[in-house]
């Protein structure tokens, strides 16, 4: 029995990885001087499923061991490639891309291509032509472009605003997502932390230009401390995902996998600078874990409406009526509801305190008999039938979401 089991985890961990998939990855990959085949074992084993480049530059050598090593464990790597950064300006643009598409594009395990991370709103126009030609090189492929969080200042957007800034880049740059980190949520008391509606409003923002321009959407979540961000728990862990998820979020990326050794420091990330595991590790293989159990449900789900209960975090919008589900309580959570692909109500509530329990009651509409949530550890259905009053009382661990779909039969 022991072997059965050990065999079906191994073949778990083993899948590859699709287009479709629900990304789970990371900055700053594996050191590319070191053995490729055990390093990617280890990242699959803690259930990524795409992986980005390492901190430091890496030569086509060194990405294509990793390509190969990742198609060993079937996972999906973006490449990082200079040439990649190549100027529409300049008579040899198309022929640098042919170049890097020529070197990588037989590569099974190639995800996509990694261009910049939190571009100038000057930079836009150039990044709209690689984009552009990338897809048109290599069309099954990812370009890869990460946005500034909404407290980067005027000068570092190019833009007045954050809501311009992310409008004018899926408008001009038309990316295959949209991507964008924010880790001031990290600061200060978690009990009370002072940046939770900034941390709510970027969401807003993004959620808004997903919908808006039909990209989904992807949040790069802190687990790496440094300058003032304190070392997260696993309940910041979660709460950081969870609350990205109840918005729509269709990729969770962590910062850093790999402790990176600059000038942040001697930091400890999921693995510390000598590669060794730390406490993280398997606190985030537990949460990739159920990830990788919500996500394939979590990409058949278009976002309808997110709502917050209790107090109502500053740029943030309150339940209304007609909901087909409702927190009927002051539980300080967030409500998020979904449209499946099939046509059937989707619900996930996600709790706003980091340190806390939160006790929900959640009043269902009259067409709802009943709640079916999907289990993140288990993947099992499981039925929450309402009292007599039509309310569904369940409690949710700091940081936890939970995903149901809305019966009406």
């Amino acid at each position: 029995m022991y072997l059965v089991f050990a065999l079906v985890i191994v073949l778990l961990l083993i899948v590859p990885a699709t287009a479709s998939d629900f990304i789970i990855s990371y900055w700053c990959g594996p050191r590319a001087d070191l053995d490729p085949i055990a390093r990617y074992a280890e990242v699959a084993e803690c259930n990524f499923n795409y992986c980005l480049p390492p901190c430091s530059a890496v030569t086509p050598e060194q990405n294509k061991a990793i390509l190969d090593a990742c198609a060993k464990y079937g996972l999906k790597y973006i490449i990082g490639d200079s040439r990649i950064f190549a100027d529409p300006g300049k008579p040899d643009f198309s022929e640098q891309i042919d170049s890097v598409v020529a070197d990588y594009s037989s590569y099974p395990a190639l995800g996509g291509y990694f261009i910049t991370d939190e571009p100038n709103s000057a930079v836009f126009p150039r990044l709209a032509a690689i984009n552009k030609y990338l897809l048109k090189k290599d069309p099954k492929r990812l370009p890869y472009i990460n946005l500034f969080p909404n407290y980067a200042s005027e000068a570092q957007l190019g833009n007045p605003t954050y809501d311009a800034h992310v409008d004018q880049f899926c408008k001009t740059v038309k990316p295959l997502i949209l991507s964008y980190d924010h880790y001031i949520s990290m600061l200060g008391d978690p009990e009370n932390p002072p940046n939770i509606a900034s941390y709510f409003q970027n969401l807003e923002t993004v959620r808004a230009a997903g919908l808006k321009y039909d990209i989904p959407t992807c949040y790069i979540m802190l687990s790496l401390p440094h300058f003032s961000y304190r070392n997260p728990t696993e309940a910041d862990l979660r709460w950081q995902i969870y609350n990205s998820l109840v918005y729509g979020v269709k990729a969770i990326l962590y910062f850093t996998y790999w402790t990176p050794g600059d000038s942040l420091g001697p930091l400890i990330a999921i693995l510390d600078q000598n590669g060794k595991r730390t406490a993280h590790y398997n606190q985030v293989r537990r949460i990739n874990g159920e990830l990788k159990i919500l996500g394939p449900t979590l990409m058949k789900l278009t976002s309808t409406g997110v709502y917050h209960s209790g107090d109502v975090p500053a740029g943030c919008g309150a339940q209304k009526s007609g909901l087909p589900v409702r927190v009927s309580n002051d539980a300080p959570v967030v409500l998020g509801i979904f449209k499946h692909e099939d046509g059937s109500v989707w619900a996930m509530v996600s709790n706003r305190l980091m340190r806390k329990p939160a006790k929900v009651e959640l009043t269902l509409g009259k067409s709802v008999k009943r709640l079916e949530e999907i289990s993140a550890v288990s993947g099992v259905r499981l039925d929450h039938p309402p009292d007599a009053s039509g309310v569904v009382s369940l409690e949710l661990a700091p940081g936890e979401g939970k995903l149901f779909k809305l019966v009406r039969e």
